[in-house]
């Protein structure tokens, strides 16, 4: 009944409240009142009620459910407590070697031994890794990184206990630097699990790992790698400068952390090279290089870095010589022709038909009678398709993503060809040019071909091969302009007739590398000996 009177009767309907987002407190952007005035630091009170307050206040305790306080009765009724996040600790660590250890020190007095802080970690705490102190900012901010904090009554040091435990990915294959040979091991998220695969490869104390903090709030750990004696003190001087310049609240990535350090935001090619394994980590160190690895990253920042250097593939380190150069070459081909190639044709057959020879020129006029596009719109059409189609694969899952790229291309090719959309030839050129670009050996190289074949397509469609010259022209004084932390981007094209030059250029027998690169200025210049195979010495009778 209520129900068919309220379908009846008009009732004055009921307006509610709009949620507005709005600023909590109107606060002043910038008081020069406070400018002067430095935080206060929190210490260690050695009152427990007292500490265990500011935890739980400092900490949101219990509103954040994955913080836990463990409060703990010492004999002789002194109180304790551990406070650590769920899910970042060895809960069987905790169990057996700090909290069973210290229920059972005896009574702690005045007139007992077991009165001083240290003695807790040196006769009790079993676990290897105890530190004290009494900052709080500390204790909090190694909680945050996964430890333990523990308190006593009594004590105004509190210790840090690293009982880190968290669930991470395991070694696995690279995925963006295969290989045939060598090893076939990346890096992972964790930054322990990342420096010991480079100390494996790496046997000496000479190794530096030396600790960084990256963003004001999120302290993201890193460490930077180089190795004393060999690396240039002025560039792990520098690395060491551009990180701790580095004024952001937030860091998740290396790649972010790159961004920040690089010295043109805008140039096409990336300055900083990126990298997944760590063989070429461990290769780049004894060249005299610095590497930087920060902890949920799985790729290693290696500074500084060349234009020869990106177009080294892994593959060439282990590869016999003849093999490596001729892999060297289809690759250097294969990036002038995924950046060059469209622009080329488009130029030659807007302006230049005198440079086509008459029967392929008929070939071509003959197949592009009936497409009602003019040459640009048809190429920038099958560019971006092309686009498309990678970036499509990219995002789809691994087993759709490759038939997608397959199907996708031969779908769409053979379907414009035949709606006489686009001409064949069109076909064959963007083919060349996309298998070009995935033949580049480093990924931030592939995006910088894809971005300059749209620059040459411009200028190739506006003054022909007259635009192609000055685009080269000028973007390679561009690079002759760029530096990498000091070192000319160019490097060792430079200085002719160096033993660096010919090593970038074409790979020389590995008995030949007896000089790191000069350019790097390192400490010591010389890798082997000068003649490095013994074998090869006649012995004199």
């Amino acid at each position: 009944m209520n129900l068919i009177k309220n379908m009846l009767m008009f009732k004055p309907p009921k307006y509610n409240e709009e949620f507005i987002l709005k600023r909590s407190e109107n606060k002043a952007a910038y008081d020069v009142r406070n400018k002067d005035i430095p935080e206060e630091k929190a210490y260690v009170t050695g009152d427990i009620k007292k500490d265990l307050a500011y935890i739980k206040k400092r900490f949101k305790y219990p509103i954040n459910n994955d913080v836990i306080i463990r409060e703990i009765t010492l004999k002789g009724d002194r109180n304790a407590f551990l406070f650590f996040y769920e899910g970042m600790i060895d809960t069987q660590i905790v169990d057996d070697n700090v909290i069973k250890a210290i229920l059972e020190i005896p009574y702690m007095c005045e007139d007992e031994l077991y009165k001083a802080e240290d003695e807790i970690i040196k006769r009790f705490v079993t676990h290897a890794q105890a530190t004290p102190t009494d900052e709080m900012d500390k204790i909090c901010e190694e909680v945050n990184f996964g430890a333990c904090g523990l308190f006593v009554d009594g004590f105004k040091n509190a210790f840090i206990l690293d009982v880190r435990k968290w669930g991470s990915r395991t070694i696995d294959k690279p995925q963006n630097e295969q290989s045939i040979y060598g090893p076939q091991e990346a890096f992972a998220e964790m930054l322990r699990t990342n420096t010991i695969l480079v100390r494996k490869i790496i046997k000496t104390e000479k190794l530096i790992a030396e600790g960084v903090k990256i963003g004001d709030v999120s302290k993201t750990r890193g460490v930077i790698l180089y190795i004393e004696g060999v690396a240039n003190p002025n560039l792990v001087k520098e690395v060491q400068k551009r990180i701790k310049s580095i004024a952001v609240d937030y860091v998740i990535s290396s790649e972010e952390v790159g961004m920040l350090m690089e010295e043109n935001s805008f140039a096409m090619t990336s300055q900083i090279m990126y990298t997944e394994r760590p063989d070429r980590a461990a290769r780049a160190l004894t060249e005299g290089r610095v590497v930087l690895m920060l902890n949920g990253s799985p790729h290693a920042l290696i500074f500084p870095t060349t234009a020869f250097e990106m177009m080294r593939a892994v593959s060439d380190d282990y590869l016999r010589v003849p093999y490596a150069n001729m892999s060297r070459m289809i690759r250097m081909v294969a990036l002038f022709l995924s950046i060059l190639l469209p622009g080329i044709y488009l130029s030659v057959i807007l302006f230049h038909h005198e440079m086509i020879p008459t029967y392929l020129l008929y070939s071509i006029s003959a197949s592009r009678e009936n497409v009602p596009f003019p040459s640009i719109v048809e190429l920038l059409l099958m560019d971006i398709s092309f686009e498309m189609i990678r970036e499509a694969g990219i995002r789809m899952p691994s087993p759709i993503g490759s038939t997608l790229g397959i199907v996708g291309g031969l779908i769409l090719g053979q379907s414009a060809v035949s709606a006489k959309i686009v001409s064949p030839l069109m076909i064959i050129v963007i083919a060349i040019t996309g298998i070009g670009s995935f033949a580049t050996p480093d990924y931030s190289l592939s995006w910088t071909s894809r971005v300059l074949r749209v620059c040459f397509i411009a200028l190739g469609a506006l003054l022909g091969l007259y635009g192609i010259a000055i685009g080269i022209f000028l973007y390679s004084l561009f690079l002759a302009s760029q530096k990498s932390f000091g070192v000319p981007f160019l490097s060792p094209a430079l200085k002719f007739g160096s033993k660096s030059m010919s090593n970038a250029l074409i790979e020389t027998p590995i008995w030949k590398h007896e000089l790191r690169p000069g350019y790097l200025r390192t400490g010591k210049r010389r890798v082997e000996s000068k003649i490095s195979r013994n074998w090869k010495i006649k012995n004199k009778k």
